[in-house]
């Protein structure tokens, strides 16, 4: 077995990802069955720790670790296959990715970027007073549904990013450039969300394809640029994903299309990204970093 891993490492882990990913899924949408909601809803509401109300199959700390485990999916495969392929050293240069913090401060900025651009669109859809309060601060930061915290540690940054960028773009950089690594990551990524896309509309489906390739480029260019550091990609998923806690602190924003700003600018950055790496693969040969 360790053979099979080793000689198809990459392979190895895009199919342990689905099968991690996707059988939490399928789990949730047969647990969904007889509650009266549908497998998104059930699973944000087991997210966001609410089942009041709800005939749960289970008990709810063990249907939040389901959706843990789904959400790291590419983290854990990325675990397993290093640790068969590269053994205790190899984990050890893994994980000390997650704390290479001596970077340049520009790439921590960069890795922020998210919070500039949301609020940049919130100034622009907002038309009532802002709540700062310390409940709202607090839930903004520690809350299970729209906390920063959460969305750093538990969700997708953490969840996805020792896997992706830790472990895939250091492996297929060995044999192939920066840009052809991000549209390989890229579709590979685009494609484990299937299942919960299939339910969405075709323009809801376009949107996020090409979100989905623009953050792949863009975390890519982060994670080379700052020498393989996983902070400032951890930091721009994280407060990417992060829209629900300015929701928080702009209430009359929810339910409108406030993201819009962002999401353009987000891809006009991932397609300079973009530029400048093909400019880049031009130039340099595909070498480990």
């Amino acid at each position: 077995m360790k053979t099979a891993i080793r000689s198809r490492p990459f392979a190895t882990f895009v199919g342990l990802a689905y099968l991690i990913g996707w059988g939490c899924w399928f789990l949730l949408v047969a647990l969904s069955g007889d509650t009266g909601l549908d497998a998104a809803e059930f699973s944000s509401r087991i997210e966001a720790w609410d089942l009041s109300g709800v005939d749960a199959p289970l008990p709810h700390w063990l249907l939040y670790l389901i959706t843990r485990v789904q959400d790291f999916a590419f983290s854990i495969a990325g675990v397993v296959v290093v640790g068969l392929t590269a053994g205790r050293e190899g984990l050890k240069e893994l994980f000390g990715r997650l704390v290479r913090f001596g970077i340049s401060a520009k790439w921590y900025l960069l890795g922020l970027l998210p919070v500039a651009l949301y609020l940049v669109a919130t100034l622009l859809a907002n038309d009532g007073e802002p709540d700062f309060s310390p409940g709202a601060i607090s839930t903004a930061l520690f809350s299970l549904g729209s906390g920063l915290l959460v969305s750093l540690l538990l969700r997708g940054a953490m969840g996805e990013e020792l896997g992706l960028r830790g472990f895939a773009v250091p492996h297929l950089r060995r044999t192939m450039t920066s840009t052809r690594a991000s549209l390989t990551i890229g579709v590979v990524w685009w494609a484990w969300h299937l299942p919960i896309l299939v339910t969405r509309n075709l323009l809801s489906n376009v949107a996020f394809f090409l979100l989905a390739m623009t953050l792949a480029f863009v975390f890519t260019w982060l994670f080379e640029g700052s020498g393989g550091s996983l902070v400032p990609v951890l930091l721009f998923h994280g407060t990417q994903n992060w829209e629900d806690g300015f929701e928080v602190f702009f209430p009359s924003i929810v339910g409108t299309d406030w993201e819009l700003v962002s999401t353009l600018a987000l891809l006009l950055f991932g397609l300079a990204a973009t530029i400048s790496m093909a400019v880049k693969d031009r130039r340099t040969s595909a070498t480990p970093l």
